[in-house]
């Protein structure tokens, strides 16, 4: 079941941060580097794509990285090298926690999303903040005297693994990525009020998280024209409840339609995709087939070529001694659509029940496994090649819709979201 790759990077990055010192020497640099080479032949799902360049890009990387002048810079360069692997779920990180836990790596205390050229703030958990006028819809405008996309595709974009062009536009802006950095670190951040006031943030991240979060992961409104809205923004285990479906299942079952939207679902746990979905189709839902490296030291000592263990998945059953939703289906879905909640299209796509609206998928699922790599660094690995239901590859690709609708900045400014509206015409031709 893959697990969605934000929240693997943030768990990482909250956890700690690499000393500014250079506490790792020349022999350890080495050993790093070399493990996650060899890590990444026996288990990266995708290895035949760059097995022949993979060898040189780690020599070619080496006299570099055991150069660096600190721990910070070979991380970043061990980034860098995972970048040319061009997948999502294929990361490095830091695990090792600093003595002073102000150098820890933390964000403010607030989310964001990228719309277009636009980044607007969705959360934020800081009661100061609020006061001093932060809400949901304000732009980012600046950072440190620095236009946010520039800001970001600078500072961000060139450490990001990313399996499309789309992930790499959007992940480096979405959630908490944008102000991830030591925790006493001063930044100063510009900001835009819808109304068009500007104000200036200037804080360390050394501040209380003392506001929930204002949305859940699931929720559910019927709209004037009896159909109905159904946000699933995140399979998480702790953020998901199929409890909290469960409850709002009957109101479903009451509409015209349903408009299901997983925008900026960043994944989670696919057991809970294959849940929701069970509940809209009353035959058996077709799901892609799926492959991973096998190595048996016999084989190899044989001389046979690499092996792949390869799954035909039973398909989705719908779900038992329910009423199965029928009617009409539209699903959302966006660049920030990722991990198992592409799974979950891939699902929706199978059961041909409705149209795809929005914008090519992040690309990227796969079960990574995580590896400590020692002298605290580890890594995540990409494990798990899948195809849709169909057989087509969509990893480093994107599920693309069947409707192309790019959501514009009245999403936030004008509180107006072209794509619900693109839906809602698709919903009342077929009605």
């Amino acid at each position: 079941m893959p697990v969605g790759l934000c929240f693997l990077m943030f768990t990482a990055g909250m956890a700690s941060a690499q000393k500014a010192e250079n506490t790792l020497d020349a022999s350890q640099k080495a050993y790093i580097l070399s493990r996650f080479c060899t890590e990444v032949k026996y288990n990266f799902a995708f290895y035949d794509k760059v097995s022949s360049v993979w060898d040189s890009l780690c020599m070619a990387h080496l006299p570099m990285l055991t150069a660096t002048q600190s721990d910070a810079e070979f991380l970043n360069g061990m980034k860098s090298l995972c970048c040319h692997l061009r997948d999502g779920h294929t990361f490095i990180f830091s695990s090792n926690n600093p003595t002073n836990s102000d150098d820890w790596i933390r964000p403010f205390p607030m989310e964001t999303k990228r719309v277009g050229d636009h980044v607007f703030v969705t959360e934020v958990y800081n009661s100061e903040f609020q006061k001093r006028g932060l809400c949901r819809d304000c732009e980012v405008l600046k950072i440190d005297g620095e236009a946010v996309i520039s800001y970001g595709e600078k500072h961000l974009q060139p450490y990001l693994a990313s399996s499309t062009p789309q992930w790499t536009k959007y992940a480096p802006f979405g959630n908490f990525e944008l102000t991830q950095a030591e925790g006493s670190r001063v930044t100063e951040i510009e900001f835009r009020t819808p109304e068009g006031k500007r104000f200036i943030i200037k804080s360390n991240r050394l501040i209380a998280w003392d506001m929930k979060k204002q949305s859940s992961a699931l929720t559910y409104r019927l709209m004037d024209n009896g159909i109905g809205y159904l946000k699933i923004s995140s399979f998480q285990q702790g953020s998901f409840s199929r409890e909290k479906f469960d409850e709002l299942y009957p109101e479903i079952l009451r509409n015209r339609a349903l408009i299901i939207d997983v925008r900026d679902n960043g994944g989670g746990n696919s057991l809970f995709a294959d849940y929701v979905i069970s509940h809209f189709s009353n035959r058996p839902i077709p799901v892609g087939q799926w492959n991973t490296p096998m190595y048996i030291a016999a084989h190899g000592s044989w001389g046979y070529e690499p092996e792949a263990y390869a799954v035909k998945p039973r398909p989705i059953m719908p779900v038992e001694g329910k009423e199965i939703y029928v009617k009409p289906v539209v699903l959302l879905v966006n660049a920030g659509t990722f991990s198992s909640a592409e799974n979950f299209c891939v699902a929706f796509r199978g059961a041909r029940r409705g149209k795809i609206i929005g914008t090519p998928t992040g690309g990227s699922t796969g079960n990574p496994i995580s590896v400590d790599l020692s002298f605290g660094i580890g890594c995540c690995i990409c494990t798990k090649h899948e195809l849709d239901a169909d057989g087509n590859e969509f990893v480093g690709i994107g599920i693309r819709p069947d409707i192309e609708v790019a959501e514009n900045e009245d999403l936030f400014l004008k509180n107006n979201d072209n794509v619900v509206d693109a839906a809602l015409k698709e919903l009342e031709k077929q009605l």
